[in-house]
């Protein structure tokens, strides 16, 4: 056994660790590449070391939706950047907005698999007016979450834009997928939050305390 890694062994480790990394930010990577753009640097995190507030937004089994509508004490709308769709799947960039405020509050990619959801939750779905977890509260669709990982990413132009960060700011999101109530992947989703001046502030006011 060698103490020096072989190159080649390194070389595969890194290729899987990209195919990983890749596979997991589905369908953010497919927006990002159908428009030529190369990906931000992604770091994946363990769900402890992402910081407060940020981790009692993002780590949890919960719909973004409602987490973020009581976060932020309003209702929340969708924006949607890029879309593609089959009669099988709808796929979405999209922004969620607070409704008090117009702020954008999350911005990320959906994938939704429309096969397994009754009718009227399709046609919601499909006509790209209402934030997926809104819909699924609403017609009271049986289905839970499951975060895959969770990461820090500096914005680029595209995220700082929609955001109404600044480009380089380093910002908080996880993979997310939505199972039926067979336990079976319906959506895959990609979130990314801006920066929450006003929570960090509490945050530090009370570990100052």
């Amino acid at each position: 056994m060698h103490v020096t890694p072989d190159p080649s062994e390194m070389r595969q480790a890194a290729s899987d660790a990209l195919a990983e990394a890749l596979h997991q930010l589905l369908p953010f990577h497919f927006f990002y590449e159908k428009a030529g753009l190369e990906l931000p640097d992604f770091t994946f995190l363990e769900g402890n070391e992402v910081p407060y507030p940020y981790r009692s937004l993002l780590v949890h089994q919960n719909d973004m939706t409602p987490t973020l509508a009581a976060f932020h004490h309003s209702k929340l709308y969708l924006e949607v950047h890029a879309h593609e769709s089959t009669d099988e799947f709808v796929m979405r960039l999209v922004t969620l907005h607070a409704k008090s405020s117009d702020k954008p509050v999350e911005y990320g990619a959906i994938a939704i698999q429309l096969g397994s959801l009754p009718d009227a939750v399709r046609e919601e779905v499909v006509s790209g007016k209402k934030p997926l977890g809104g819909i699924l509260a609403e017609y009271q669709v049986a289905h839970s979450g499951q975060p895959s990982s969770y990461f820090s990413v500096p914005g680029d132009a595209l995220i700082a834009d929609a955001l109404d960060q600044r480009e380089g700011e380093v910002l908080y999101g996880r993979c997310n997928q939505l199972l039926d109530g067979e336990g079976m992947v319906f959506a895959d989703i990609v979130e990314i939050l801006p920066r929450s001046n006003e929570s960090e502030q509490w945050v530090q006011t009370v570990s100052d305390r």
